[in-house]
């Protein structure tokens, strides 16, 4: 990526990070990045591109993340734990991270719905993957994949809230325990 690109990028999240979305300005953007405003104005039309690329550099580098959890890992149960682990902990970095950003604000534009869609379909993907792995390895009985997969998804949406918003999770025992569960209803039994 041009540097002057990625010094845009970096400054804008910093500000957006600092003061939320709604109060920082392309001006604020231009002098954090140490450039005039038209350069900014020449790499992105608005805030709202800034944004959008900041949300999608973020989103790609989290897949990474996910994918390099589940390869360090062995068995389907862990290679899901760890899943499970390494996105909350990925929620739990963004909600630091973005204190002055909230879900309702965010809701309104279009990329952020794109963003969640795409990433909706990549965990339903990555979990149906996982549990059918489960399954023809002999660690989970046979079941309705996109059930379980769903399961999964709800539990981990309920961890969410709070996390991200009460900020009352004890994030290593409340995912594992949640899994534990989970993995208790799909286990093979001897």
């Amino acid at each position: 990526m041009d540097q002057k690109k990625t010094r845009i990028i970096e400054a804008g999240k910093t500000l957006i990070a600092t003061y939320g979305f709604k109060k920082t300005t392309m001006e604020e953007i231009a002098t954090k990045a140490g450039m005039a405003k038209s350069t900014v104005y020449y790499y992105f039309k608005n805030k709202e591109d800034i944004f959008a690329e900041i949300v999608r550099i973020d989103s790609d580098n989290f897949r990474i993340q996910l994918h390099d959890a589940i390869n360090n890992s062995y068995t389907p149960q862990d290679k899901i734990m760890q899943y499970v682990r390494t996105r909350m902990l990925h929620l739990k970095e963004l909600s630091n991270y973005y204190k002055t950003l909230t879900n309702e604000y965010l809701d309104h534009y279009f990329f952020i719905e794109e963003v969640k869609e795409d990433f909706y379909i990549f965990e339903n993907n990555v979990l149906n993957k996982l549990i059918n792995e489960g399954i023809s390895k002999g660690f989970f009985t046979p079941c309705d994949v996109d059930v379980v997969v769903r399961m999964i998804t709800i539990a981990i949406k309920g961890l969410e809230y709070p996390l991200f918003i009460q900020k009352r999770l004890d994030l290593e025992r409340d995912s594992k325990q949640m899994m534990e569960i989970i993995f208790k209803g799909i286990e093979i039994r001897s």
